[in-house]
């Protein structure tokens, strides 16, 4: 279905990524962790060598975005392309430990919301978190081998 707005014709996919980008920017709000657990955030490390990378709990060196209960997980897809993507790291500062200033991450991070379709966003965290469960299960079996190995080293000691 189609909307005519004087000569132009806008597809509903267009209404829907304007939407996207104007309601849902002003409600997302990226802030310094406080200590104080916000119910519906998403985490992401500010410094150490895995800047920007999304977290399943907080801690005292992240950023919490805080969000709209329904955007979570497109929240986290925009992160995790953010991170994953290394754009973070020409914004990176620190010669010991680096970091990315909360003004730098919010740029960069509201700028890529804007631009990502919410069709793009779904089906990249639709993709990134197969891969997550993915790489839990292998993580899994990593752990049993490593087991094993030790099991069979010490059964030859006796």
């Amino acid at each position: 279905m189609c909307a005519v707005a004087g000569a132009a014709v806008v597809s509903q996919a267009s209404i829907n990524k304007l939407i996207h980008n104007i309601m849902q920017t002003e409600e997302i709000k990226i802030s310094v962790f406080n200590g104080n657990t916000i119910e519906n955030a998403v985490y992401v490390l500010s410094r150490g060598k895995n800047t920007g990378k999304v977290l399943s709990q907080p801690c005292p060196n992240c950023y919490a975005i805080s969000i709209p209960q329904a955007s979570t997980s497109e929240v986290k897809a925009v992160a995790n392309i953010l991170f994953v993507s290394g754009k973070l790291k020409p914004f990176l500062h620190g010669s010991v430990i680096e970091f990315v200033t909360v003004e730098n991450y919010r740029k960069l991070f509201l700028q890529l919301w804007r631009i990502l379709s919410p069709e793009k966003v779904e089906q990249t965290a639709k993709q990134l978190s197969a891969l997550d469960l993915y790489q839990l299960k292998i993580q899994q079996q990593l752990k049993t081998i490593s087991q094993l190995r030790t099991a069979i080293a010490f059964a030859a000691l006796e």
